[in-house]
């Protein structure tokens, strides 16, 4: 036989209607509404969200609740698996004390996606990061911005960068032609190969330079 029993709590700010617990706190499940427009439909545990639960908003001077968030929570907190609708995209990835935290993807409106690691609420470890243009970024990433060791690949233009960012600036690296004749806006010139036409001769040439400079010592 359950232990919760059906209750009704209104502040001047909350109004609760589910189950509670022997000490009278809201557990089990349960749906909060609040001053704010926020209304929260799922699990209690002690008095906090805890389980799954999804966070609705009001649209001003509407009945219509939209959803914020749907996943898991834990002590009050988004933790575990669970989808938030920003102004600005949706994230859909897991969450750790109320913030994007381990693998994650998260949709832009301007069309620009992610996917990858997550640390404090921003990008962090290895990830990918598709822009709006086409262009695509793979590597590390540091407090939202690319840091370390990576590849950018120019998709509209036909060139790929390799080297090492910092902060989000590309400090040192290389850069040369790719899929060249399959883009859309080919860089005017291309870069020209490096290489030595003769290795052999070339070799043997220097060779010889060396020899005649350790003789006229």
């Amino acid at each position: 036989m359950s232990s919760f029993q059906n209750r009704s709590f209104f502040t001047r700010a909350i109004h609760y209607q589910g189950q509670s617990d022997s000490h009278n706190r809201k557990s089990g499940f349960g749906k909060q509404s609040q001053q704010n427009g926020l209304m929260y439909e799922g699990e209690w545990k002690d008095g906090l969200r805890h389980g799954y639960g999804i966070v609705f908003r009001k649209e001003p001077d509407t009945d219509l609740y939209v959803k914020v968030y749907v996943g898991d929570w834990k002590h009050g907190q988004k933790h575990g698996l669970g989808i938030k609708y920003y102004k600005d995209g949706t994230y859909l990835g897991f969450w750790k004390e109320g913030q994007r935290s381990g693998r994650g993807f998260m949709w832009f409106n301007g069309g620009s996606f992610y996917m990858g690691e997550w640390s404090g609420d921003r990008f962090s470890g290895i990830g990918v990061l598709f822009e709006t243009g086409g262009n695509r970024y793979y590597g590390p990433f540091d407090g939202g911005r690319k840091h370390g060791e990576g590849t950018y690949f120019h998709s509209r233009t036909g060139q790929i960068q390799r080297g090492f960012w910092e902060h989000g600036m590309f400090k040192t690296g290389t850069i040369e032609d790719w899929n060249r004749n399959q883009v859309l806006f080919p860089t005017v010139h291309p870069i020209p190969e490096i290489k030595l036409s003769n290795f052999t001769a070339m070799y043997k040439q220097w060779m010889d330079e060396q020899r005649n400079i350790f003789n006229n010592t």
